[in-house]
């Protein structure tokens, strides 16, 4: 791996340690907020002004700055909208934080706490009508107007049923200055929850071995959601109930992971022993055993999972293009990327229950996920490989028989210089088909959305031969 990047690639490990004191999943889904206002508005000169504020972003999540990353991809949303600054109270209501006190709850709950704080300080004072109304039904909707913050409500958690298990919604609605602020945290309900978990690590710890994708789930699976019984923070969303349930069908032995069902799993491919990898999966529907797909390898950047190709680079832009074109997406879980994740084993697998050509395997990594994508690629053995904001120096330049696209934003402090010299080595050792492209105005986190067009060009090039 890339010295350079070892000083960030602690992230994950002190961000799983200090929850509090750095608020992952609050910075994610400001970021997933900011991706989605992009995608709406084509205005240029909105975009730009979105640009020029971005790369604070990049050096305060690198820094471990992550409310000052929240407050600057708060700006940048801002400005995608508007020219004009935000006001103190605007900025008052957005940078409100709801933190439930646990993100699963038994059946058996009647209520949930909530704790509503800022992520970041705002300069200038706080609107005096602020007002907060918490739900999960428009039938229970608890109001309070906080005289300081934090401040912890108790809202009112409606009765399961007949349902095992539901995946709701909390929304919170900051109102103030005029400003309406609206915000969905995912909450999992789930009846008879700490024995079910129980249960399910109870016969994954009886397997000696995971011979299966469904027993790797299933292991997996157990120990994220005894986590979540704990009171662990996820990065983002999970439907926890919905997990929970497929997990417990695939203790009947038969397969689970079938072209039969189609859409985005999140699941686990059995490595020898108990090792495993996760990754979330995306499976288009009429899959033909006769008419294998190709397949889109996508490897993350440093401090985010492998869910983010599938909620924030581009809004998911990647889980649509493969759906376009009906090609499966895997994206594995990439660690602290001291070594690429063991793709070949894991397309192997999963070309094992779906029908995928082995010939047509294509590469896509952001960031530190850029350089594993080109480790893996001067292996042999993929159809083409992109690199987006990232990629360092490879060994050996000459090893890449494949088309190679390397994007990069003529913004990014972090990744121009080396994408340059990456594109000049690539080329002076002669590298098959190699596109090399920079984007103007464009830093690093935007890179992915604005290349990815590019680099699927690229591959559907490659796959019609």
């Amino acid at each position: 791996m890339r010295v350079a990047a070892l000083l960030v690639l602690l992230l994950p490990a002190v961000a799983h340690a200090q929850p509090e004191r750095l608020p992952r999943y609050e910075v994610g889904r400001r970021l997933k907020a900011f991706e989605a206002a992009w995608e709406k508005v084509d205005d240029p000169a909105a975009r730009e002004r979105a640009l020029a504020v971005l790369p604070s972003a990049t050096k305060q999540f690198f820094a471990f700055d992550l409310p000052g990353a929240g407050r600057t991809l708060d700006l940048a949303t801002f400005a995608l909208a508007s020219d004009a600054g935000p006001s103190a109270g605007r900025q008052w209501v957005w940078s409100l934080d709801a933190v439930p006190e646990r993100r699963v709850i038994d059946g058996a709950a009647t209520e949930l706490a909530v704790t509503v704080r800022p992520l970041y300080p705002v300069k200038g004072e706080r609107p005096k009508a602020l007002e907060l109304q918490l739900w999960f039904t428009n039938r229970d909707v608890v109001t309070v107007r906080p005289r300081e913050f934090p401040v912890t409500v108790k809202v009112p958690v409606p009765p399961l049923g007949d349902a095992r298990g539901l995946d709701r919604k909390l929304y919170v609605l900051a109102d103030g200055a005029k400003e309406l602020r609206p915000v969905a945290v995912g909450v999992s309900q789930v009846a008879d929850l700490s024995a079910r978990v129980a249960a399910l690590a109870k016969a994954a710890d009886g397997w000696e071995k995971l011979e299966t994708i469904e027993q790797a789930t299933v292991r997996d699976r157990s120990r994220v959601l005894a986590g979540l019984v704990a009171g662990d923070a996820p990065d983002s969303d999970l439907p926890a109930a919905g997990l929970l349930a497929n997990a417990e069908a695939m203790l009947d032995g038969e397969p689970f992971f079938t072209p039969a069902r189609h859409g985005q799993f999140w699941l686990s491919v059995p490595l020898g022993g108990k090792k495993s990898v996760a990754c979330r999966v995306f499976v288009p529907k009429g899959l033909d055993r006769s008419k294998p797909v190709p397949v889109v390898v996508a490897l993350h950047g440093v401090g985010v999972g492998a869910s983010a190709f599938f909620e924030a680079y581009g809004a998911g832009r990647l889980v649509k293009e493969c759906e376009d074109r009906r090609w499966v997406l895997v994206a594995p879980e990439c660690g602290l990327g001291l070594a690429a994740p063991p793709v070949a084993e894991v397309v192997a697998a999963l070309g094992a229950r779906y029908p995928l050509d082995p010939k047509r395997v294509f590469l896509v990594g952001h960031s530190m996920g850029a350089a594993l994508a080109l480790d893996l690629a001067a292996t042999g053995g993929y159809a083409g490989v992109a690199a987006l904001g990232g990629g360092g120096r490879l060994a050996k330049p000459g090893g890449l028989a494949v088309p190679v696209f390397v994007g990069v934003g003529d913004s990014d402090p972090y990744a121009l210089a080396g994408a340059r010299s990456l594109n000049k080595a690539l080329a002076a050792a002669g590298a098959k088909a190699l596109t090399y492209k920079e984007y103007p105005g464009v830093e690093h986190l935007v890179i992915v959305r604005e290349a990815l067009p590019d680099a699927l060009a690229v591959f559907d090039r490659a796959a019609a031969k």
